[in-house]
This record gives structure tokens, sequence and C-alpha cells, in this order.
């Protein structure tokens, strides 16, 4: 059984990366019930402080695991909007309803 976060939680680990460009640091994180990826690069401030920088985002989709088994596509998860009810529609008028039609009546036009 996989791990998985509670909210306002993550983890990340430390990445074995292929070139310099990637993060030094890869995981994932929990807001508001949404998993998000994220990923830290180790940096050096002009004043000589050490710090890790952050970027954060939904996960991309990929063909592909490592281990090269499917992996499940992501489906991000659709607006909620409210919006008040549709009023309901007027009820059709029936030949009851409609004036009885005389053709020797001057046409108003």
């Amino acid at each position: 059984m996989a791990y998985e976060h509670k909210d306002g939680q993550g983890s990340m680990f430390r990445n074995e990366k292929q070139n310099d460009r990637q993060p030094d640091y890869k995981g994932t994180i929990m807001i508001n019930g949404t998993v998000y990826e994220i990923a830290g690069w180790e940096r050096t401030s002009q004043k000589g402080t050490s710090y890790i920088s952050l970027q954060a985002g939904l996960p991309r989709e990929r063909d592909v695991q490592q281990d090269n088994a499917p992996r499940q596509q992501y489906q991000r998860p659709a607006p909620q909007y409210s919006r008040p009810p549709m009023p309901e529609p007027a009820p059709m008028p029936t030949a009851e309803d409609m004036p009885a039609f005389d053709p020797g009546e001057d046409l108003p036009f």
C-alpha cells in the first residue's frame, strides 16, 4: 500500500540527477485534497547563505513509469461551480388557449 500524505503535508527525497538542470530533490505534497509534485534545487544566495529553491505543479502525465509499468493518467478534478437552479419552463399553450381564427376579420396590417 502506497503512503498517502495528510492535507498540508508532503515529502522530498534526493534526486538522482542525469544533468545539472534537474532538481536536487523531488517529492509530493497534498494541499486542499490535491496532490502536487514538488522539486527543489540547492542554491547559494549572494551573501553565501545556502537555501533550497522550490517549484510546485500538478503531476505531469507520463506514458510509462520508471519500472516500465503503465501509470494511471492523472485527471484534473472538474471545477465546482454553483449557480441558481433554472426556472421551470412555461407550459405550452393548447388549442383551447388560442383564440379562434375568423378569416372574415379585418387584419391589422
